[in-house]
């Protein structure tokens, strides 16, 4: 799938794919960008401004993985695939669309999130003790903190001064919960459950506002439902609202349409997007008014 990211917004559309320049000219950009997207087999960065006309491209050996943006900074993910070549985070000047710094990393993430001069990442790589789970200092690259989760992080985001994360482990867990929290000044990096009740599946994705988490499940919208989950269509279709204070779950809804991915929030609406790949079903979003949380289409 193609995404475009809205500066001004923080929206996710659909969009193309991109390459790397490092570029060393500091000097700001002419215009300023309001978006940023992936282009050329994911090789190529590139800002645009308002009309959607290139204002700037860093091309690259390798693919970037991905990007996110935090502030006046893009942090994008150098697989690090090319002959020679390691997986590293470039950290790119919004502004002047200039190449601050150019971190390496142990290993690949597969999500990331960033929050006071720190990279939270998570790996999907797989060993012994798990996949790696670590925080980067970026102001001088240092790995200060490494240890490992039972199952692949799927989703990351930070809220306040925590990183809240879902971990799906594939196949039954012996955890309660599939949602974690984690708090940026404990030294032991320990995960802490956020839903006190019994959630055998993690969300597809949450957004997370005024100590609320919105929570959306893809689930079994069709074909066979793994045995070891006991109750699937709690799963399938549905948002969960949970407080964040006692980690209760406020409400639960099933959603009028399938396939329900990916949630933001903007004013007093939620966005979903339901779309499947499987058999290019959905491409729409589904709005609800936080309010009650009724539903609109399109």
């Amino acid at each position: 799938m193609i995404f475009i990211y809205c500066i001004c917004l923080f929206l996710m559309v659909g969009c193309e794919k991109w390459k790397e320049t490092v570029s060393r000219n500091d000097t700001k950009l002419k215009v300023n960008p309001a978006f940023v997207a992936l282009a050329d087999g994911d090789r190529k960065l590139i800002f645009l401004d308002k009309k959607m006309n290139i204002v700037k491209e860093i091309e690259n050996k390798n693919k970037f993985q991905s990007f996110s943006i935090e502030g006046n900074r893009v942090y994008a993910i150098d697989d690090g695939t090319y002959m020679g070549t390691k997986p590293s985070m470039l950290i790119i000047n919004l502004s002047s669309g200039h190449v601050e710094k150019k971190l390496k990393l142990p290993h690949v993430p597969s999500s990331y999130a960033v929050l006071k001069q720190k990279v939270y990442m998570a790996s999907s790589e797989i060993f012994r003790e798990g996949m790696p789970f670590f925080v980067v200092n970026v102001s001088n690259g240092k790995v200060e903190k490494l240890t490992f989760t039972s199952g692949m992080v799927s989703t990351m985001k930070h809220y306040k001064n925590e990183i809240f994360i879902t971990i799906n482990s594939g196949g039954k867990s012996s955890e309660h919960s599939n949602v974690y929290r984690i708090q940026i000044h404990d030294a032991s990096l320990s995960f802490h459950p956020v839903i006190k009740d019994d959630i055998e599946l993690p969300p597809s994705d949450f957004v997370i506002e005024d100590n609320k988490m919105y929570c959306v499940f893809t689930g079994f919208s069709y074909g066979p439902r793994p045995e070891w989950v006991k109750n699937p269509e709690r799963y399938t279709n549905k948002l969960m609202v949970v407080d964040l204070n006692n980690g209760q779950i406020i409400s639960e809804k099933k959603l009028s349409k399938p396939f329900p991915q990916k949630i933001i929030s903007i004013g007093n609406k939620l966005y979903i997007n339901n779309y499947t790949d499987l058999d290019m079903k959905g491409g729409f979003f589904t709005i609800l008014d936080k309010n009650d949380l009724s539903e609109s289409f399109f």
